[in-house]
């Protein structure tokens, strides 16, 4: 299962990306990653899967060094989650029908 990153494009969403997946032609959105600001003006880097359905025991969202290390802890968490093929169907009809 291939996963692409899409940078957004927003004034304030420096080095923000989206994460989507191919599935039957389409691109669907599966997740996010970026970097988030903190207080006293401190940044980090953060990975989320979409929650759009309960995730249970997979974490669904993390901090990384940068944006390869999140890319490597989104890959190693949508890995899990999708092994499970009635939650990655169920997470995929869900999506589908918000387009």
């Amino acid at each position: 299962m291939d996963l692409y990153l899409r940078k957004v494009l927003h004034p304030q969403a420096v080095d923000n990306y989206r994460v989507l997946l191919k599935d039957d032609g389409l691109e669907v959105e599966v997740g996010s990653i970026g970097i988030q600001h903190g207080s006293g003006a401190t940044e980090h880097w953060t990975w989320a899967i979409d929650t759009v359905i309960p995730m249970r025991e997979v974490d669904a969202q993390g901090r990384g060094k940068d944006q390869k290390d999140c890319m490597r802890q989104f890959r190693a968490a949508w890995d899990k989650f999708s092994a499970d093929s009635a939650r990655l169907t169920e997470f995929l009809q869900t999506k589908r029908r918000r387009l």
